[in-house]
């Protein structure tokens, strides 16, 4: 047990120090059983139009539609300086172009919570449809929510309302396209972030004890210096996040 253990001054969520990104297509601790493999078996006696009627009332349902409802998740043990600190859970549910997202942070230190963040998202395709989080770092609250309104993506935030371009982005490593973004959404803040995005090459990354070979990104923003490995599925896999200070803040997944 770490005694006397501070977070640093400055530290909060990886929004702009993460936030708002496995071998294996990452669906967490199940695998993709999916409606997409369900195979529907009909009893016997559902034969001529009667077994016609059961199939269209299926197909209704979805149990047979080409565009199934997918889930993946991330469940990250987060550490600063290398001392346990807490945990960051994402599931992301995808239906065609819809997605909505949710995240949970949770930091502190000795069974106290100095940080705490529960952020919910709906994209359309590559681009936010709305936004809300709630933010609380030492006892103090911070919300943030933003919408789509009259072709502007609209923030309302501790900076007052902004009025962004219509398709943005947050800070979701999940998402690729992340890495081809000049400006991204601060979710705790609600600020439109610059970045930089270098791709540092292929190289061994250690996930669950066994090395893969992994896409090594970096994305600099003022405060800190991001970086983000994928697997070769492009999966989010990894982060390390280097404050202006040095403190260096990683996710490894459980």
């Amino acid at each position: 047990m770490v005694s006397n253990a501070k977070l640093p001054a400055e530290f909060s969520a990886p929004t702009d120090m993460c936030r708002n990104s496995s071998p294996e297509r990452h669906y967490a601790k199940h695998p993709p059983s999916g409606l997409a493999r369900r195979r529907v078996r009909f009893p016997d006696r559902y034969t001529g139009p009667g077994r016609a009627a059961m199939l269209a009332a299926v197909i209704s349902l979805g149990l047979l539609s080409g565009t199934q409802a997918l889930a993946r998740e991330w469940h990250f043990d987060v550490s600063v300086d290398r001392l346990p600190i807490g945990s960051h859970d994402l599931v992301l549910n995808e239906n065609g172009d819809a997605r909505s997202v949710k995240s949970d942070m949770r930091f502190g230190m000795l069974g106290m919570n100095a940080y705490q963040q529960h952020e919910e998202e709906t994209w359309q395709g590559n681009c936010l449809a709305r936004l809300e989080s709630r933010t609380e770092e030492k006892g103090n609250v911070t919300t943030v929510a933003g919408r789509l309104e009259a072709g502007a993506f609209v923030i309302d935030g501790p900076r007052g309302q902004e009025k962004l371009p219509a398709c943005v982005m947050s800070f979701a490593y999940w998402n690729l396209r992340v890495l081809k973004q000049t400006h991204l959404v601060n979710v705790q803040t609600g600020a439109w972030t610059p970045v930089k995005v270098q791709d540092l090459g292929k190289e061994p990354y250690t996930l669950r004890g066994s090395s893969v070979e992994a896409s090594h990104f970096r994305l600099d923003t003022e405060r800190s210096r991001i970086e983000v490995w994928y697997s070769p599925a492009g999966e989010w896999i990894g982060l390390r996040s280097t404050t202006r200070d040095g403190h260096v803040l990683s996710y490894q997944l459980k």
